[in-house]
């Protein structure tokens, strides 16, 4: 009897500490999930999504936060450039 009595003491053990893992394993999941590598200080209004990287034609040249290169026109329409002639 005494040896059950120690096995269930045992297994309830195991039980906690492998609840207590998947929590902290959750848990630090979560807070990695979380956090934004870029821009942790910056407030919404401030963080970056587009860069100025030099002219073309005389026009500004940004580049985007997919990389894309492109310049606005006097509509505030997007035409995009290649690459090559951003100097970012």
């Amino acid at each position: 009897m005494l040896c059950l009595k120690e096995h269930q003491r045992k297994n309830k053990s195991m039980e906690s500490n492998r609840i207590y893992f998947v929590t902290i394993l959750l848990l630090s999941l979560l807070n990695f999930a979380s956090c934004d590598s870029e821009n942790d200080n910056l407030s919404d209004s401030e963080q970056l999504d587009e860069w100025k990287c030099g002219f073309h034609n005389g026009k500004q040249l940004w580049t985007g936060p997919r990389g894309g290169c492109y310049y606005k026109n006097s509509n505030g329409n997007i035409t995009y450039v290649d690459r090559s002639e951003c100097n970012c």
